[in-house]
């Protein structure tokens, strides 16, 4: 077991409780920075609110980007993410449509982070090794992911990290779909024989170094990622992608830019269109979210399934050992941790924006739109992010540090990630139809109320009245650090080990705990993990 020092916060892996600090000061880095910029910007402060990390609308910009990119190299125009219209002069320029070339700074930080553990870690993730059977489904995953994130108007990210904390009524609605959506893609991959990937993270140490083989699905001995052309090819269709957006947002081509209202604009969210302030602080935020996440495994899926399997696998761990489910990962279920770093998260930005609308007026208040309210749509989208989610075996923000980290699994479903938003670029006007005919909590595009409301928060469901609004958060807050006492508490239960475990020593680091310190198959009076039969081995097992 490692002890705790700064060398050891380098070089390894950390507990959910650190990433989740870590990944809350990403978030204050860029509600900051998007406040600020919109102070410089003129933003009234009634209209100025505190944002948290957003992706995927820069997603969809950086996709048109690499498009009109493409089209310019070829002498095309296609127009599968947006539109081209022509300016003044005859030239044709894109123009509309759902998106206009654009760069998110966040995304690209997430994958700097990612790439920063490496160096700090010393170790890529390109060994890991995925059969041919799981890229597919991750390909699949990345395509049922992106898709989700259109209906339900954001990703994971968007839901779980964003507006849970801010009391969204929608994050609510579509946070239970996505567990349901998580449960069945659990399914899938069990039913596939393919629950041995079910892992938060890979390091060579524990996979190479563990006599157990049910904990080494993704090491085949004798791989080699550098003769691997699926690896290369998915690695070059984001490295093409990320020099589209870098392109765009650093070379100031006219090409590169969109016209509005007959005007020539600049590439969305360059230093041109927004500031240098505004690309520091979004950058930074994401590089600072990327090592949370890569320094830990942390995400929004692995939250939900531990919620979900934490007292069965307590209960009936043979059941999962039999399902290949790896000794670790049954023990980071149990131990509720990916639950316990997001609500980490949860709680130090609700203190942070508890204090900013209570002493400085700063209103959490979520935006207006379509997307802000709870439309069915957060259903059948939260089906199809939980489902994508799983299968992919990580969120969209695992997915950017899990690039920069080196996973082909993540490079394979990352090309699935493009073509998932396709049935809504292509089809945008009957999926908004069908967006807003089904608004429940919010308002339709004419401004009048959904079924049930035009409110967008719990806080302003339940009064008018600013200073119960902030009652009810306040009350909120206090609610999530009991939950999350609670979660420390039954997580050391679940696993035999002291909640002080739970908060200092990363998972690798309990499962030497646990192996060291059990007795005839129990720990602190629970069975510890079983060994993955071996009926059950991975596919690539070599016996």
């Amino acid at each position: 077991m490692s002890k705790l020092s700064f060398k050891n916060l380098f070089k390894k892996q950390w507990s959910y409780v650190y990433a989740g600090i870590l990944f809350a000061v990403a978030q204050i880095i860029y509600m900051l920075g998007i406040y600020f910029y919109k102070v410089s910007d003129g933003v009234s402060s009634e209209e100025n609110t505190l944002m948290s990390i957003s992706v995927t609308t820069d997603l969809g910009r950086m996709f048109r980007g690499l498009e009109v990119f493409m089209n310019n190299l070829f002498g095309m125009y296609s127009e599968l993410y947006g539109n081209y219209g022509v300016d003044a002069s005859g030239q044709i320029i894109p123009e509309g449509g759902v998106f206009t070339p654009g760069m998110g700074w966040p995304i690209l930080g997430m994958i700097i982070g990612g790439w920063i553990v490496t160096r700090m870690e010393n170790e890529t993730r390109a060994w890991v090794h995925y059969s041919k059977k799981a890229l597919i489904v991750s390909f699949i995953g990345g395509m049922f992911f992106s898709y989700g994130t259109r209906l339900a108007g954001g990703c994971t990210l968007t839901h779980l990290m964003g507006g849970i904390p801010y009391m969204g009524i929608r994050s609510f609605g579509s946070v239970i779909f996505m567990a349901i959506g998580g449960a069945l893609g659990f399914l899938l991959m069990e039913k596939l024989g393919l629950a041995n990937y079910f892992k938060h993270q890979e390091t060579r140490a524990y996979v190479i170094n563990n006599p157990d083989k049910g904990e080494s699905a993704t090491y085949k001995e004798g791989y080699n990622w550098k003769k691997n052309p699926v690896f290369w090819i998915s690695l070059s269709f984001t490295i093409i992608f990320l020099f589209a957006a870098l392109y765009g947002a650093l070379s100031g081509a006219d090409s590169m830019k969109h016209l509005s209202g007959g005007k020539l604009l600049a590439f969305g969210k360059s230093v041109a269109d927004k500031s240098g302030f505004f690309v520091f602080m979004t950058l930074l935020s994401g590089i600072v979210a990327g090592i949370a996440l890569s320094k830990s495994g942390y995400g929004t899926e692995c939250s939900l399934v531990s919620l979900e399997t934490a007292g069965d696998m307590t209960k009936a761990d043979e059941k999962y050992a039999k399902m290949g489910v790896p000794k670790i990962t049954r023990t980071l279920m149990r131990s509720y941790s990916p639950i316990i770093g997001v609500v980490t998260t949860w709680v130090i930005m609700l203190g942070f924006m508890l204090i900013a609308w209570t002493f400085f007026g700063i209103s959490p208040k979520l935006g207006t739109g379509l997307k802000s309210g709870l439309t069915a749509g957060n259903f059948v989208g939260g089906l199809s992010l939980g489902f994508g989610a799983v299968t992919l075996i990580g969120c969209e923000i695992r997915s950017y540090m899990r690039i920069g980290m080196g996973y082909i699994n993540t490079l394979v479903g990352f090309i699935g990630f493009a073509i998932g938003y396709l049935p809504y670029t292509l089809f945008s006007t009957e999926h908004k139809d069908f967006l807003d005919a089904t608004v429940l909590f919010g308002t339709h595009r004419d401004g009048s109320p959904g079924l049930i409301s035009d409110k967008r928060e719990l806080y302003s469901l339940i009064s008018d009245d600013l200073d119960i609004q902030k009652i009810v958060m306040f009350t909120w807050f206090l609610g999530m650090i009991f939950f999350l006492r609670y979660l420390l508490k039954k997580g050391s239960q679940n696993i035999g080990l002291k909640p002080v475990q739970l908060v200092h020593l990363n998972t690798e680091d309990i499962q030497e705990v646990i192996e060291t310190e059990k007795k005839d198959g129990k720990i602190g009076g629970v069975d510890a993990p079983r060994p993955v039969p071996v009926s059950s081995y991975p596919e690539n097992y070599n016996g």
